[in-house]
């Protein structure tokens, strides 16, 4: 049956795709990731987004999918437009290199044609002296499509899936006004830290259960699982 979902979480129109676990459930704007059902595929237009100055555009309609083998090159170059040359010198970079992304965790945004427009991805993590924890980067979205929607749907997406798979705690580097809005923030990351030059205020992170960050301190390591030789170019 056709229907579509009004979330309050994204002000954004769904449609169910044929999918499996097609439905998006919201908590609201300031909802718990955990209670939020994640689909493995959604078809969603986006509205505008952000302030006028902010350039905010008419997405287009879009699905979110796994990512796939097939998705290097695209995700690769989408990266490149996106972030620029120096975006492998960041910490983040040394915890992902040469690792896997946890499993089922990491997802592109396709438009009609089947192009990439967004890629996100999650990797494990160890919160230094602490438990396990997964570290969410990079999160990007084709430029000319900025502020259309297809950001904010991955992170919903991401945090969704890692919230049913059990996760306790998401880690990440980047600005609190745009993350705050998906519950991250600085006040527990102190005791932290990346394992290379970062800006401190900048290590944000939110627990998807109670006390999943206690006892994190010192210096965040990779903890996925790793590849070699040609398998390294999925997770370039």
């Amino acid at each position: 049956m056709e229907y579509l979902i009004k979330s309050a979480f994204a002000a954004t129109e769904i449609a169910p795709s044929s999918g499996p676990s097609a439905e998006l459930f919201s908590a609201g704007e300031n909802g718990s990731a955990a209670a939020l059902a994640p689909c493995l595929a959604l078809w969603a237009q986006a509205g505008s987004r952000g302030a006028p100055d902010e350039g905010a555009v008419q997405a287009p309609a879009f699905v979110i999918v796994g990512e796939g083998v097939g998705d290097v090159v695209a995700r690769e170059k989408l990266l490149d437009r996106a972030m620029g040359p120096k975006r492998k010198t960041k910490s983040s970079e040394k915890l992902r290199r040469g690792r896997r992304p946890s499993e089922g965790l990491a997802f592109v945004a396709r438009d009609r044609s089947g192009a990439v427009v967004g890629t996100v991805r999650l990797w494990d993590v160890r919160l230094g002296e602490g438990g396990p924890a997964l570290l969410l980067g990079p999160l990007a979205v084709e430029p000319g499509l900025k502020s259309g929607g297809i950001g904010s749907a991955l992170m919903r997406h991401a945090l969704a899936e890692a919230a049913r798979l059990g996760h306790g705690a998401i880690l990440l580097v980047g600005d609190a006004p745009y993350y705050g809005r998906f519950g991250f923030s600085a006040d527990r990351t102190g005791t932290l830290a990346m394992p290379g030059p970062y800006e401190r205020h900048r290590l944000l992170a939110l627990e998807l259960k109670d006390g999943a960050l206690n006892g994190g301190k010192g210096t965040i390591k990779a903890a996925g699982r790793k590849l070699k030789g040609q398998a390294l170019e999925f997770v370039a």
